[in-house]
């Protein structure tokens, strides 16, 4: 069963895994199952053996290398870890995180978007981000329209959220967080494209240069070669998996599997977003009892 982990935050917040949560998951995991690096998961288990479980990380925040990888290596632990690479540079943000970053910190009532007065009083907070994010991702050309917007007309992030919070929560990891972390024998480095899109949503050019940009960017900091990916969101289509194949990625993880023609493109994987063990044990059994009927009705 493969695990997928986001943000790992290093104080307890109850919307993403902290420092102590993923610690004490790990430990249940490798009490109970066996952790493996995803090559290993493709071996044949015998029967007495323990269900194995692979390590992901998306998106590559800033957290993941300075919280999670210390946890990994001081119980020698394997993970795969995929990273955009827009919010390696310095105040770029990827858009999901400037959303969250201005619903929780936003310090006024509200301010103009697109020529209308956007409510951000606490009874109207939500509803608006909901309806902002509707608004970007529907934007044309996805994402550079969406992206251009944020940073022209929408509040500057710097304005209003503290240096530590914008490190915590939102800030990518540099060129050099990510060439230690594919140094590290127990790592390796995935594509999760340059800007978090939806590819489903991008011409076959830009999906193309999402996919492939981001490839020669790890490919160039780490100095390995890259050959795997995670969808962004889980969105993608055999379009999306035909010019994978075209850029040399042959593995690509996936949430719920889409469209079931290359099983080796489409890995399922579960997300951890929740402290609860019984609720980790439960996701790992179940994943596994799907992956077997999968595998007899191959």
């Amino acid at each position: 069963m493969i695990l997928v982990y986001h943000r790992i935050v290093s104080r307890a917040s109850g919307a993403h895994v902290d420092w102590r949560t993923l610690e004490e998951q790990l430990l249940f995991l490798r009490r109970h199952f066996e952790i493996v690096p995803p090559a290993l998961l493709r071996d044949k288990r015998k029967a007495l053996d323990k269900l194995r479980v692979v390590l992901t990380f998306d998106d590559g925040f800033r957290n993941q290398t300075e919280v999670a990888a210390p946890i990994l290596r001081r119980h020698h632990l394997p993970a795969i870890f995929f990273i955009s690479s827009r919010h390696s540079t310095p105040r770029k943000y990827l858009w999901f995180a400037y959303l969250e970053a201005l619903e929780k910190h936003f310090k006024g009532n509200g301010f103009c978007f697109g020529g209308e007065f956007m409510d951000m009083s606490p009874e109207k907070r939500h509803i608006t981000i909901a309806r902002l994010r509707e608004t970007l991702l529907n934007l044309k050309p996805h994402p550079a329209a969406m992206y251009e917007l944020m940073e022209q007309d929408l509040p500057c992030l710097e304005d209003f959220v503290c240096a530590s919070d914008l490190l915590d929560y939102c800030a990518g990891m540099t060129e050099e967080q990510v060439g230690e972390l594919a140094s590290d024998p127990l790592f390796s480095v995935g594509v999760h494209t340059v800007d978090h899109p939806f590819l489903t949503k991008c011409t076959p050019d830009e999906a193309q240069s999402q996919i492939l940009d981001n490839k020669r960017w790890l490919e160039g900091v780490s100095g390995q070669p890259c050959n795997t990916i995670a969808y962004p969101a889980g969105d993608y289509d055999a379009e999306i998996l035909k010019q994978c194949r075209q850029c040399g990625l042959n593995e690509g993880h996936a949430l719920i599997p889409m469209v079931e023609r290359n099983s080796e493109q489409e890995l399922p994987r579960i997300g951890v977003y929740s402290a609860s063990l019984e609720l980790l044990g439960f996701k790992v059994q179940w994943g596994n009892h799907v992956r077997s009927i999968q595998a007899m009705l191959a």
